[in-house]
């Protein structure tokens, strides 16, 4: 990282270190994702220390999300041992999917698949029921389920019922976004681009009760469309990347009020319907987030923390 970048990252955890002040009920989350910003200002002592109070403090998901990000930094430090003993730490806990996953990807990361396969086991055991069965749930969209069928795979192991379930997903997915490009709404969103965020927010394009600063605008856009698809039932969105100065035009090329969310949202459709370049949201969780932070989904707005 260079100079700026680890500065820049300085100056947000210490903005998300006074959120988890501002909002209690989700300080646990907002300290973990600030953990990770003093890892990448350089800082990983401070960032341990943050883990180590959510995991004492904190409930009992939001303390194995923190051992879970802890163990990826241990690792990073090279300290492997200490890393390897929180595993087995947290393996003889009741782990919750979410962080059961995180662990899992962190062990397929490293090629360690055998190990990979148990985490994953755990993130997927409420997909079954007790006779061994299929749970009823929608599983296509479960990435956890994705990284149990792509490890059984590297390791030759013969197709299950879940992985056998999964080989329909495509085909489910594409029925799902066929039936939803039918409906007067698509299933689009749209969100301001890092660099206009403060500008949209003094210009009254944003609308809701999220603090102005950007980390928070990204959480609540994420939630935002995490909500929609869960309604619309469809796991995939495309995403317009939008400037303050292009709504503004919009709307005074038409005599509408740029603030007016009716504007925003016919905005968004006439920009799709002209074929604007979308982005697919959720992107992998190995790609760059969406936001433009230049960290991994998985370890920004796609970090389970953040749902």
């Amino acid at each position: 990282m260079t100079d700026r970048e680890r500065e820049r990252a300085r100056r947000l955890a210490e903005d998300l270190e006074r959120d988890a002040e501002k909002y209690p009920e989700e300080r646990a989350e907002i300290l973990i994702e600030a953990a990770t910003q003093w890892s990448r200002a350089g800082d990983p002592d401070r960032a341990l220390r943050i883990y180590d109070g959510v995991v004492a403090s904190a409930e009992e998901e939001d303390a194995q999300f923190a051992a879970a990000e802890r163990i990826s930094l241990l690792a990073d430090l090279g300290r492997t041992e200490e890393a390897d003993a929180e595993i087995i730490r947290l393996g003889k806990a009741k782990l919750r999917p979410g962080p059961a996953q995180l662990i899992a990807e962190f062990l397929e990361e490293r090629g360690r698949l055998e190990e990979a396969l148990t985490w994953f086991n755990i993130a997927c055991r409420d997909l079954m029921s007790d006779d061994g069965e299929l749970a009823e749930t929608s599983l296509f969209a479960r990435p956890e389920l994705r990284g149990r069928r792509r490890v059984r795979r590297s390791l030759g192991l013969p197709p299950d019922a879940l992985d056998l379930h999964g080989e329909d997903e495509p085909a489910e997915l594409a029925e799902l976004l066929d039936r939803a490009a039918a409906r007067p709404q698509p299933n689009v969103g749209s969100f301001f681009v890092r660099p206009d965020v403060a500008r949209a927010f003094a210009e009254g394009l944003v609308h809701g009760t999220a603090p102005t600063d950007a980390a928070s605008y990204f959480r609540e856009v994420e939630r935002g469309w995490r909500a929609s698809s869960d309604e619309a039932g469809a796991s995939k969105l495309r995403i317009l990347p939008t400037r303050v100065d292009d709504i503004l035009k919009y709307a005074s090329d038409r005599g509408r009020d740029p603030k007016d969310q009716q504007t925003r949202a016919d905005h968004l459709l006439d920009r799709v319907r002209e074929g604007a370049v979308t982005l697919d949201w959720p992107p992998e969780r190995n790609a760059p987030c969406w936001c433009d932070s230049g960290r991994k989904y998985k370890k920004c707005c796609g970090s389970p923390t953040g749902r």
